[in-house]
């Protein structure tokens, strides 16, 4: 942990009007940023994380401690996504004690599915091969995403070291998770339209992010977003991760029966989750409070040795 060392005495300087205030040395440089951490080339093009760490850590630093990673995908309906919305939400878990790491992947109108998936497993791999560079314990890693990127988070927890989403970058480490956080996530886009939805999300045919990560209209051909769909890899008696389900009931673009399909799932196949209403909130909107962190935190402590 970041420890304060005294560089030089106080200044025992007096002036009239001058006031004074305490420092806190106990939150000094709590988390520290990294950004643009390479991880993995496709086709050219420099995939990269945007890491937290806590207490003053850096990557160059010697230091034996070791802490939970909580791998984190930001969500864009699987389109371009922006690297720096959830970063201010995210520095209360590095504070907390996790290493963080936010993943760049490859947008659905470059490549389809599975790319996405593909690279945030490559993701996973790069950490847990350079564990002791970002003071990792390679044992204790989670998922988190939300929106596309909690159906990311998903698909991640049910389909841990499959071969099938497996790439040759760092081919023999492990691209399991030991937990799952799920913020708002899609899971049987087939179904996406059974709960209300905003209409302008599918008013231009052309434009609708699963038909086009899929390659197809997946209301039409449902067989197509099958391997995509996290609720085909959940079964009774395989071992899963446990899963954290946080979804606004007022949520226009996502709706809120997605997470429900989901907890359903789990609950029938005598898996562990944990499903969260917030009321009120929409997709995102008015849904990470300061309530909504602390659950995710206590969350990953109880499954991740912290």
């Amino acid at each position: 942990m970041f420890q304060y060392k005294k560089m030089v005495p106080g200044d025992p300087t007096i002036l009239p009007g001058m006031h004074t205030v305490l420092a806190d040395r106990s939150q000094a440089n709590q988390v520290t940023y990294v950004p643009n951490v390479e991880y993995v080339q496709r086709d050219g093009e420099a995939l990269h994380l945007q890491m937290l760490f806590p207490a003053g850590l850096r990557p160059g630093m010697t230091s034996t401690l070791r802490y939970p990673l909580v791998v984190f995908v930001q969500g864009a309906a699987w389109m371009e996504q922006d690297m720096f919305m959830n970063l201010p939400q995210l520095c209360p878990l590095a504070k907390a004690g996790f290493v963080v790491a936010s993943v760049k992947h490859r947008p659905a109108f470059q490549a389809k599915f599975p790319a996405f998936l593909q690279d945030v497993k490559s993701a996973i791999r790069f950490l847990r091969a350079h564990a002791e560079e970002y003071f990792i314990d390679p044992d204790q890693v989670a998922i988190w995403g939300d929106s596309s990127g909690g159906h990311t988070a998903q698909m991640v927890g049910v389909t841990g070291d499959m071969g099938e989403f497996k790439t040759s970058d760092n081919h023999e480490v492990s691209d399991s998770v030991q937990a799952v956080v799920d913020f708002y996530g899609p899971s049987d886009v087939t179904r996406i339209n059974d709960g209300p939805r905003d209409p302008a999300f599918t008013a231009d045919k052309s434009k609708i992010p699963e038909d086009i990560l899929f390659g197809g209209c997946v209301i039409d051909h449902p067989e197509i977003a099958q391997p995509g769909n996290p609720l085909t890899y959940i079964q009774e008696g395989k071992p899963l991760p446990p899963f954290l389900v946080v979804h606004g009931d007022e949520d226009p673009m996502v709706p809120f029966n997605q997470s429900v399909l989901t907890v359903q799932k789990l609950q029938e196949t005598k898996h562990t989750v944990e499903f969260y209403k917030v009321v009120g909130a929409g997709h995102g909107l008015f849904l990470w409070t300061e309530e909504v962190t602390d659950l995710v935190i206590r969350f990953l402590k109880a499954w991740l040795a912290l």
